[in-house]
């Protein structure tokens, strides 16, 4: 990693400074492995009283009465500014500015200023890609697709045809966008395709993560709202429309036609039936299943999905039962009724 001065760190985050401005950090790490040349963060004061234990260089802290061996500022929320410092350290994608002549690029393709493109990649007909768009290697964008500026596509990356992708969007290796919808109709002892002819759109700051598919729609659009993160081996439905600022992590799915609010939360391997709507800051925790129509602000969990509080109570009396029928076999022999 590199080097960031204490200057730097001040000039990121807004804060409470505590120690000289002199001097610097060459990486990050946990509290307990940090070296001198090291920044630390910590959220509250467990954490905060492990510092003067560490050898580490500097630390982001809450706001509080503290006495460290170490330079510190004090935020109101450490985590995000210890996030905003990373990008201090972050190695930026590389960027060739330009196009390789490695590339298969249609003639009726529109570049933006400083777009570069990869060895291997393929653009379709009527492509229009925007400014500052980076396409790594070996990535298909079929005909008819648009790409806004500043994106940031990885490698091996497929966006079939018709796709619109805004702005600031980050796509990450593998990740399939507008495949097909899993349409088809019984019809005489057979699986009929449907046609899925309709598009993917993703809005602005969404980020879809590794092997990660967002089917198009069948007909019409499958959405996915500015803000969203998406984890890897994500599967998004055909027509599904997903609000602003939701959160998804690994291996949870949606499927089709459902109707996601803003700011919902899945964990991990969670998911929902088709054609219902999910309410707004709603949490479905992992492994849990949306069966049913999801009002705003709830919590599921389990299948089918149902009141966390519920499935935990279902849970801790579970556990119960083993016991339970220990018992009942001692009652019953002692009443001989075995």
């Amino acid at each position: 990693m590199k080097k960031v001065l204490f200057k730097e760190i001040k000039n990121t985050i807004q804060g409470e400074w505590s120690g000289s401005l002199e001097g610097s950090v060459n990486s990050v790490a946990e509290i307990e492995q940090a070296q001198e040349s090291d920044l630390v963060y910590a959220t509250n004061e467990n954490y905060v009283a492990k510092i003067n234990e560490s050898s580490c260089g500097f630390a982001i802290i809450p706001f509080g009465k503290w006495d460290l061996n170490c330079p510190y500022i004090m935020v109101k929320n450490p985590y995000f500014s210890f996030a905003k410092i990373l990008e201090l350290f972050q190695e930026k994608a590389s960027s060739q500015i330009g196009v390789s002549s490695l590339a298969n690029i249609h003639p009726s393709v529109k570049m933006g200023k400083n777009v570069s493109i990869y060895p291997g990649v393929f653009i379709g007909e009527s492509v229009s890609i925007g400014d500052n768009t980076i396409i790594m290697a070996n990535t298909s964008v079929a005909k008819s697709s648009t790409i806004g500026k500043d994106c940031l596509v990885y490698s091996n990356v497929s966006i079939r045809e018709n796709t619109e992708i805004k702005n600031r969007v980050i796509i990450q290796c593998n990740a399939v966008i507008a495949s097909d919808g899993y349409g088809f109709v019984f019809h005489e002892g057979e699986h009929y395709k449907i046609p899925q002819i309709g598009k993917v759109i993703l809005e602005d700051d969404v980020e879809i993560g590794a092997n990660a598919c967002v089917d198009r729609a069948t007909f019409g659009v499958t959405r996915i709202g500015a803000g969203t993160k998406i984890d890897n081996l994500v599967q998004i439905g055909h027509n599904v429309e997903m609000g602003r600022g939701c959160l998804m992590a690994s291996q949870s799915g949606i499927s089709g036609s459902t109707k996601v609010g803003n700011f919902v939360t899945f964990g991990g391997q969670s998911g929902s039936v088709g054609h219902i709507n999910i309410g707004s800051k709603s949490i479905i925790y992992a492994r849990g299943v949306a069966t049913q129509e999801i009002k705003e602000s709830s919590k599921i969990s389990g299948f089918p999905g149902r009141s966390h509080r519920e499935e935990l109570r279902a849970l801790a009396s579970a556990r119960k039962i083993p016991s339970l029928i220990k018992n009942v076999k001692k009652m019953m022999k002692h009443l001989d009724l075995d």
